[in-house]
């Protein structure tokens, strides 16, 4: 239907050419006919006329005739070539069920990171890993000389045991002597538990710091022979199984990002891998930027393809029933996105409202009606109201 009428208009806009045309040379001739009559008869020429109907002499009325039928010649072209029909490919809309996505940038962080550190001040002996190496739950990482420590362990208990004796002996006494040496006695014990403590510690056996986990030396602190400060980082270690990337979403989209939201993640240098994910940490504060807030998404890296400090691009999937276009219909899709709408036979302008895309299509939240016919192919170059020949048109599937 949309073709015969395009070719009722175009057949209209010939024959209102065709008359403009026949008008121009019919005026054109009865002029000529006019001035071939005065040059027959000189003697009319010389009568007088109001300002001398100058502009009739031939060599005034040829070059005007020009300049007549340039114009002519031009709205013709104008009427012909200006208001024909262009040939356009056009999709048609419905509501489909689609996965939107909603795109950010960030980086790469180890899931876990510990530092291995020492709560007292010991000389170092061995150091047995050095970055980079892969380490399991309980392997020795650093001998220490803990025989300062077991010194100061054993002076603890003989402290607790003569603040005890002290305590029994002064029962009966005035209550003053005793609070004292409650307190004595009590201070002694404290000490005595943290430095058995020191020896407990869960990553120290025997004086041997080792690992409380399976992960990747990334720093080595200290070298056989120095003297470790306390609680200083000896070494540190990352699990790498698990990573999870830190990741910049705009504040519009803060409404449609969940936590346990499935992800998909492609490394800045990697851009034909495609990693699942899950967002576990949304935090509720815009960054220093104003535009965007952060999540966390954990990624299983079973394969070590991510390592930390890359740069990554994720992309959150929500299951949505939506308008979709193709991204080839949108035109300035960044901003002030607009799509064409053929109406009975005219493609006309109008803007949409972007929710979001998904694979090769562009989600339309506001804009669009199912059934709309969007130019797919031919817009970049229509303007708005212009007459169109529609040649296909293309359903969503």
């Amino acid at each position: 239907m949309v073709g015969d009428h395009d070719t009722v208009d175009n057949y209209k806009h010939i024959a209102d050419a065709n008359t403009a045309l026949i008008t121009a040379v019919s005026t054109s001739q009865q002029v000529v006919e006019q001035a071939t009559r005065e040059q027959a008869h000189p003697a009319q020429l010389m009568s007088p006329r109001p300002f001398g109907r100058w502009y009739m002499r031939p060599s005034v009325l040829i070059p005007l005739l020009g300049v007549f039928l340039f114009l002519v010649g031009g709205i013709l072209a104008w009427l012909y070539f200006g208001q024909r029909a262009q040939d356009v490919t056009v999709y048609q809309t419905r509501v489909s069920a689609v996965d939107r996505y909603i795109g950010g940038s960030g980086s790469i962080y180890p899931l876990q990171e510990l530092n291995i550190s020492y709560p007292a001040v010991e000389r170092v002996l061995s150091v047995y890993v050095k970055p980079g190496d892969e380490v399991s739950p309980n392997q020795s990482l650093v001998q220490l000389d803990v025989t300062q420590l077991n010194a100061q362990v054993k002076q603890a208990a003989d402290d607790v045991a003569a603040a005890q004796n002290y305590l029994h002996s002064v029962y009966g006494s005035n209550s003053l002597t005793v609070d004292q040496a409650q307190r004595s006695y009590d201070m002694a014990v404290a000490r005595y538990n943290s430095l058995v403590a020191q020896v407990s510690s869960p990553t120290l056996h025997h004086g041997m710091l080792v690992s409380p986990l399976k992960g990747v030396v990334t720093h080595v602190n200290i070298d056989p022979g120095e003297v470790a400060a306390a609680n200083a980082s000896l070494i540190t270690l990352v699990v790498e199984s698990t990573v999870v990337a830190h990741v910049q979403i705009p504040l519009s989209n803060m409404n449609q990002v969940y936590v346990g939201q499935s992800a998909v993640i492609t490394p800045s240098v990697l851009p034909n891998v495609n990693l699942r994910g899950t967002v576990s940490t949304i935090i509720p504060q815009a960054t220093s930027g104003g535009d965007t807030f952060e999540i966390w998404v954990n990624i299983e890296n079973t394969k070590k393809e991510l390592l930390p400090g890359m740069n990554t691009f994720v992309r959150l999937l929500e299951p949505v029933h939506a308008i979709v276009v193709p991204r080839l219909a949108v035109l300035n899709p960044d901003q002030g996105a607009t799509v064409f709408v053929v109406r009975q036979g005219h493609a006309y302008l109008r803007h949409i409202q972007i929710g979001g895309y998904a694979d090769d299509s562009i989600i339309v939240d506001a804009g669009l009606s199912a059934g709309d016919l969007v130019v797919l192919t031919g817009a970049d170059t229509l303007q708005d109201g212009q007459a169109v020949h529609v040649l296909a048109t293309e359903k969503s599937r």
